[in-house]
């Protein structure tokens, strides 16, 4: 749907910092903004899954992140790029 004002309840949800509650919010974020290739979405998703240490969390994003860009081919190619090199493991997981 990429309605705004339940992408920002969801990312409430996600600043929380709550393992189990982030990785349902970063799942759900993703849902919520599929398809939209939404900018804003991809940059508050890959900057928190990079200042996060719990895994679950990490793994909602992953996924999350991967459904904002989906459908969009050659429009997801240079944040393919970025996430395949990134440090982390399981944010290179979403650029695969």
């Amino acid at each position: 749907t990429a309605r705004q004002d339940v992408y920002e309840l969801l990312k409430s949800n996600l600043y929380q910092d709550d393992a189990v509650t982030g990785e349902a919010a970063g799942l759900a974020l993703g849902l919520v903004m599929l398809g939209s290739k939404s900018a804003q979405a991809i940059e508050d998703m890959v900057g928190y899954a990079q200042e996060t240490q719990h895994e679950k969390i990490l793994r909602g994003l992953a996924v999350g992140i991967a459904m904002v860009m989906y459908g969009r081919m050659e429009e997801a190619d240079a944040l393919i790029e970025s996430l395949c090199r990134d440090k982390d493991p399981i944010l290179r997981r979403s650029g695969m």
